[in-house]
């Protein structure tokens, strides 16, 4: 059975860490997340983006959605400048959609040598960070689901969150979810950077 911080920030969002085995990869924590097998859910479901993998719990109307980021490119970072980049990890199905827990265990691995020692701000939203900015809370949707945090470095390090919310998402506004960043990078910056690492979104939809 999971033990450690991982689980106890789930269950104090109110997300059930019961009975399915689920591993974050950035830390190796085996979790039980969400329900036996048989709650594995194909209804009203979202979909994974590039390099990523979601097992959907729940029932159709409460979700929760387990997501794995592997080694998946993060956009080309210049150096030498504030730039804000993102990375689309899922998108909600069509409908009214409440996001009411997130959890993110995320890590950067620099390839180049050059941003080892960065420290960028990054965090979750629902439209993909840009622009010459070096944090990510200039626009509200940059980190609308998960508010942006220091990581460590991008050197492997994951950046480690969890927060309780109640975000509703109109069926006309933007369903998708991006993994954002934002830093004044140093210089050279890195064109084969990488990120991994687990993402946990609990909501509802609630109507078409």
């Amino acid at each position: 059975m999971a033990t450690g911080w991982f689980k106890k920030q789930l269950q104090d969002l109110g997300i059930d860490t019961l009975t399915t085995n689920v591993v974050d990869i950035t830390t190796g924590t085996t979790l039980k997340i969400g329900g036996s097998a048989a709650q594995v859910t194909a209804s009203n479901v979202g979909t994974a983006g590039t390099n990523v993998t979601a097992v959907e719990y729940g029932d159709g109307f409460s979700h929760n959605t387990v997501l794995t980021v592997a080694a998946a490119d993060v956009p080309d970072i210049a150096g030498g400048a504030a730039l804000a980049v993102g990375y689309l990890v899922y998108t909600f199905p069509a409908g009214k959609i409440i996001v009411d827990n997130a959890y993110m265990s995320m890590a950067i691995q620099q390839v180049d040598g050059h941003i080892t020692a960065d420290t960028p701000d990054v965090g979750l939203g629902t439209v993909t960070a840009s622009g010459v900015v070096a944090t990510l809370d200039g626009t509200a949707t940059f980190e609308n689901i998960l508010t942006g945090q220091t990581a460590a470095n991008c050197n492997g390090t994951a950046a480690v969150a969890a927060v309780q919310t109640t975000l509703n998402i109109p069926t006309a506004s933007a369903h998708t979810v991006y993994f954002n960043i934002a830093d004044t990078w140093a210089a050279s910056g890195d064109a084969n950077a990488t990120m991994s690492g687990t993402i946990v979104l609990n909501w509802r939809r609630i109507g078409a």
